[in-house]
């Protein structure tokens, strides 16, 4: 429980003060630079934070998943069905496909949650195509196979990049103050060492089931969000990549850590979006070494991608959070130094 002397400690420490000026610079940069594509990219990456933030939460309670896109897709298409259905207003669907996200989260998790690890990975991939396929099946009310155009949340552009920042920063800071309250120190107790938290009685089965309820719950506002600014939706959006992306993004970020999720969005959006244009100059003077190729461009980003785990993987293994946080013990330790020998 959070007393007033721990939550001022909180907004005290260095990462909060981090937390502020990443708001400031990410409110500053688009009025500086400007740009339509920037802008995107920007918007993108706020979304994709959310949804990493979702799994990067799952994952500290020593649950894995390879079906998050099913719980992304359930959120847009459900907010997006709403609105056009039933004129409901698309914010107030959002927030019903993320109870929906939860709802189903909740009912897998029932069964699922006393599975080990990567048993349970598989179980949501498995839904997540499952997902997929009803959609299809049932494509007279869902219109999945050829997609359609989502209603207006808000203005695009710079409107819904500001609305996207919002979200995103109160969704970070609702997980931040999850993982620091005791149910977030008992998902890294189960994580750690499962067996040893039963013993000491702890419900594992219990809280297993809160940490996917609450990451699902975040995968539907992020899935919600991402099919209003994209203005269309359609079966696409259960694709493994999306499945994929989340946990790449937190493994190079950082895994269990809070900033982790944030830097892996805005390292692969990054990639994902500006290699697409690097190859068109790349393009020519690939063609004559690919001359089986015609289109050189989805190979490429994937590569690029690819290449870029692997090195974080071998290099950074607890992520490029790890990088950072040695560059700010560096610079504090000789901050610390330098004012004792002027003590001195």
């Amino acid at each position: 429980m959070f007393t007033k002397e721990i939550l001022f400690r909180k907004i005290q420490s260095t990462k909060f003060y981090i937390f502020i000026a990443v708001i400031a610079i990410s409110a500053v940069i688009p009025l500086v630079v400007g740009g339509a594509f920037l802008i995107h990219v920007l918007t993108l990456m706020a979304l994709f934070t959310i949804y990493a933030s979702s799994w990067n939460l799952l994952a500290n309670s020593g649950q894995g998943s390879l079906g998050h896109a099913a719980f992304l897709g359930i959120g847009g298409f459900v907010s997006s069905l709403l609105a056009i259905n039933l004129g409901i207003p698309p914010i107030i669907g959002i927030f019903i496909g993320s109870v929906l996200s939860a709802g189903i989260g909740f009912l897998i998790g029932l069964t699922c949650v006393r599975l080990k690890a990567w048993f349970l990975a598989m179980v949501t991939f498995g839904f997540s195509v499952i997902a997929e396929t009803l959609v299809s099946q049932f494509d007279d009310v869902t219109h999945g196979i050829l997609g359609f155009r989502t209603p207006l949340l808000v203005p695009s552009g710079l409107y819904f990049y500001y609305f996207a920042v919002l979200l995103a920063a109160l969704s970070v800071i609702a997980i931040y103050f999850i993982m620091k309250s005791k149910i977030g120190l008992t998902f890294r107790a189960i994580h750690q060492n499962e067996s040893e938290s039963r013993m000491i009685g702890i419900n594992t089965a219990k809280y297993k089931l809160y940490a996917f309820v609450i990451s699902t719950f975040f995968a539907g506002l992020a899935g919600g969000l991402y099919a209003h600014f994209l203005r269309y939706i359609s079966v696409s959006v259960f694709a493994a990549g999306n499945s994929f992306k989340p946990l790449m993004m937190s493994v190079i970020g950082g895994l269990g850590t809070i900033e982790g999720p944030i830097i892996g969005a805005i390292i692969i959006v990054a990639i994902d979006s500006l290699l697409p244009n690097i190859d068109k100059f790349l393009q020519p003077a690939l063609s004559p070494l690919f001359p089986a190729v015609s289109f050189v461009g989805p190979p490429l980003r994937f590569l690029g991608l690819g290449v870029f785990l692997v090195i974080v993987v071998i290099f950074l293994p607890k992520g490029v959070s790890s990088l950072l946080h040695k560059i700010h013990n560096y610079f504090r330790e000789e901050t610390k130094k330098a004012n004792n020998i002027e003590r001195k």
